[in-house]
């Protein structure tokens, strides 16, 4: 899931979470309630759901919850402490669900059974994904600011790498090395999901779910028991999916950030402050509760300096992403091409994870900030599919090279995975996980 205040009496992150009703103190002597007190309760949950999907984390709360759901306050304060409290709920109902489906996997092999297992447990990932779409988007938003969400899913996640390595009977890799590999592609099935959707709300006839899910398992099959033509190889797919392009004003600074801006030097001087401090706000509030009084005040400029360069908060955000984007992007440029044999392959790719790593996480912040903007206006939406197909395009460069596959499909699942390993600092074992994902999974080595 990439990804609240104190005031709940107990956590319910995770799969201890309770399943059942019950009134919060002081609303009653008698906390246990029957089958409406449920129903209202979930009907809480399923307008909790259906508000982070449509407004996010932050733009949602408790108004427009008890909206949603029909009820009144009194009501919500009955189960729930805070919106908080219902997101805590919602990851909980998430990790049982998930649970359940590492439960019902049966052992995987390096065959074709072993392959179809695989697909069916991708499938039921994918399955609890899209009935909790808005969880997984907005669980960065919900760690910023609670303390309880972050080390829940590190538990959770800890707990399924587990589960998954013990399905490993035929794989010999130790778990100290395994594990890290489990868990990168853990993150990178669910990142994978959400890359295609973004992609898909732009091209809607392109990256159909059933193509991504099994472009998921054929990776992930790659990479524990190695290319198999007759098991984890797809021909590839009719043609290349359709180009998605920046919208005009996307463009403009994308040009702009090329070239740098034509003006004077107090001009630029004035910009780069309000840059700085825009950086500094968005680094220590996230876009939802930065503010322009935040920048003026970091920058110690007016209001009316700050309306001259950037007509509100959306286009300073893209004026920081921008260049985020575009560096990142440039890495994608250099990653090495070890599908060629060469002695210094395995070296070189190893170095290049590292600076890749080191420049993703350095701008990741800044990426998620642009990527808020965006979603938060959709007349610009668009403009995330395009940044996503931008790197999409250059991944498929590389992975034509292989000779084999659904390039096309498998490059949006590189490029999830490159985005799960970048997004924070990650230690040597995750550098050499990253790196027999891509050898492994992804050129066939």
């Amino acid at each position: 899931m990439a990804t609240p205040q104190r005031d709940s009496p107990a956590p319910r992150t995770g799969e201890g979470a309770p399943d059942s009703a019950a009134r919060r103190p002081p609303f009653s002597a008698n906390p246990e309630v029957g089958a409406r007190g449920q129903r209202t309760q979930q009907r809480i949950l399923d307008a909790a759901l259906q508000a982070f999907g449509q407004r996010g984390y932050h733009q949602t709360g408790v108004a427009t919850i008890t909206e949603l759901a029909g009820c009144s306050r009194a009501s919500f304060y009955q189960y729930f402490a805070s919106k908080e409290d219902v997101y805590r709920r919602l990851t909980g109902q998430v990790a049982r669900q998930l649970g359940a489906s590492y439960e019902s996997l049966r052992p995987l092999t390096a065959d074709l059974d072993g392959w179809q297992e695989l697909r069916t447990w991708v499938g039921r990932q994918a399955e609890v994904y899209a009935r909790y779409e808005p969880v997984f988007t907005a669980f960065p938003a919900a760690a910023e600011t609670d303390e309880v969400v972050a080390p829940g899913a590190v538990r959770t996640t800890e707990r399924n790498v587990a589960r998954f390595r013990a399905r490993l009977t035929t794989v010999t890799m130790p778990p100290r090395r395994l594990d890290p590999v489990i868990r990168l592609l853990l993150e990178c099935q669910f990142r994978t999901l959400e890359t295609a959707r973004v992609l898909r709300s732009a091209a809607p006839g392109a990256y159909a779910t059933e193509r991504v899910e099994v472009a998921v398992t054929d990776v992930i099959h790659r990479t524990l028991f190695g290319r198999r033509d007759d098991v984890n190889v797809r021909p590839p797919s009719s043609g290349p999916p359709p180009r998605i392009d920046f919208g005009p004003d996307m463009q403009a600074l994308l040009d702009r950030d090329a070239t740098g801006p034509a003006s004077s030097a107090t001009t630029r001087r004035t910009r780069e402050a309000l840059l700085d401090a825009g950086r500094s706000v968005f680094l220590r509030l996230g876009y939802h509760r930065a503010r322009i009084d935040d920048v003026v005040a970091a920058a110690a400029v007016s209001h009316g300096t700050f309306y001259g360069y950037f007509p509100d908060k959306k286009h300073l955000a893209e004026a920081l992403g921008v260049p985020a984007i575009r560096q990142v992007s440039t890495m994608l440029d250099d990653i090495p091409n070890v599908a060629d044999g060469g002695p210094e392959g395995p070296t070189a790719l190893r170095r290049w994870l590292r600076r890749y790593n080191a420049t993703y996480a350095a701008e990741a912040v800044m990426i998620r900030v642009w990527v808020d903007a965006e979603l938060d206006s959709p007349v610009h939406e668009g403009d995330a599919a395009a940044a996503v197909e931008w790197g999409r395009r250059r991944i498929a460069q590389l992975l034509r090279s292989r000779g084999f596959g659904d390039v096309e499909t498998e490059a949006v699942v590189m490029e999830a995975l490159l985005s799960a390993f970048g997004a924070r600092e990650r230690s040597p074992a995750m550098v050499d996980a990253a790196a027999h994902a891509i050898e492994r999974g992804l050129l066939g080595l």
